[in-house]
């Protein structure tokens, strides 16, 4: 499948994204688009379900592609849930798509009781993942990773570069378990393909001493852009891990980068309690493990309604946060 490339010139539409406040929405590919219409050509059991947000989703463009295949639900979470879980029954493989805080706020009952218990083959997009939208505290997803880790039979996936898109997808399609996906909208085309990931395990991206830094999703590069301004400041190599599948976890590969650190700090796009700092303490606890864990993330509060960097700076979700706990470790 790899070996097979977009033709950017014939497939590529450009839309600007809606949740941008800019005067001038700069316009940006159908990057999961084009990844979805491609899986459908290669199986008709693929279908996609929308809750009225085609754009935002790039449901346009599969729609534009498999109209008999897209369905527009409307706005009903909960309804869309439930067909999902029907069609799913039939033979279809479903795809359904709405806003990250959508999902578990409006449909967990349905979740649960049609699609993770019975284990109907759904993979769920969330899309506009954790803060990171200026629309506010009805959009801002801050628990929807508690709430599916919390769900047996409940894969959780979050893919952080474009190269990791469509082997998170072949995962979820792979596993047993339907699949949340928490989905942030790429910017740049992949020409290849991330194949060092493998599901549950942590991936190592810079290795280091002393300090290492769990991120997910967005907050990787805050990780990456954080580590290489230590290196450069205090000769210091700290180490990088992503953490793209929040479920399920191989404990034991967690457990050895932690062992091999003092320091350990968890940054999400996220509350911080249930998310990827609770994953790590619940290690550290129930292996007994010797380590300091510091929690970078939204500290159980509602935000509001800002430009991306402005909350992230506010609520320390930033590189200069985690560099700043540096510093603080350094005088220890």
């Amino acid at each position: 499948m790899e070996n097979e490339k977009f033709d950017i010139q014939k497939e590529l539409e450009v839309l600007g994204d809606f949740t941008t406040i800019s005067s001038v929405p700069q316009p940006v590919p159908y990057v999961y688009g084009q990844t979805l219409v491609k899986l459908m050509k290669k199986d008709d059991r693929i279908v996609s379900l929308c809750a009225d947000v085609q754009w935002p989703t790039e449901n346009d463009y599969i729609k534009k592609h498999f109209p008999d295949r897209y369905y527009q639900m409307g706005i009903a979470e909960a309804n869309m849930m439930g067909v999902a879980s029907g069609m799913a029954k039939t033979g279809d493989i479903v795809f359904a798509h709405t806003f990250s805080a959508f999902t578990n706020r409006r449909a967990l009952d349905q979740i649960a009781m049609q699609i993770a218990y019975p284990k109907a083959k759904v993979i769920i997009l969330g899309f506009l993942p954790g803060i990171a939208t200026n629309l506010g505290v009805s959009h801002q997803a801050i628990e929807d990773i508690a709430c599916f880790r919390s769900l047996p039979n409940m894969n959780i996936f979050e893919p952080y570069h474009e190269t990791q898109l469509l082997p998170v997808i072949e995962m979820a399609l792979n596993s047993s378990n339907p699949a949340y996906i928490r989905m942030k909208k790429f910017d740049k085309m992949y020409t290849d393909l991330d194949k060092t990931i493998e599901i549950g395990d942590p991936q190592i991206l810079k290795e280091g001493s002393a300090v290492v830094i769990f991120a997910c999703g967005m907050t990787v590069d805050i990780a990456l852009e954080a580590a290489s301004e230590i290196n450069e400041k205090y000769n210091h190599k700290i180490s990088v891990v992503n953490v793209f599948c929040l479920k399920p976890i191989n404990e034991k590969s967690f457990a050895e980068i932690i062992n091999n650190h003092k320091h350990i700090i968890s940054i999400e796009n996220h509350n911080v309690i249930g998310g990827l700092g609770s994953i790590l303490s619940d290690i550290i606890a129930t292996k007994g493990l010797n380590a300091q864990l510091t929690k970078l993330g939204v500290q159980d509060t509602f935000a509001e309604g800002a430009e991306t960097d402005y909350l992230f700076k506010k609520y320390e979700i930033s590189s200069e946060a985690i560099i700043k706990i540096y510093k603080n470790l350094k005088k220890k």
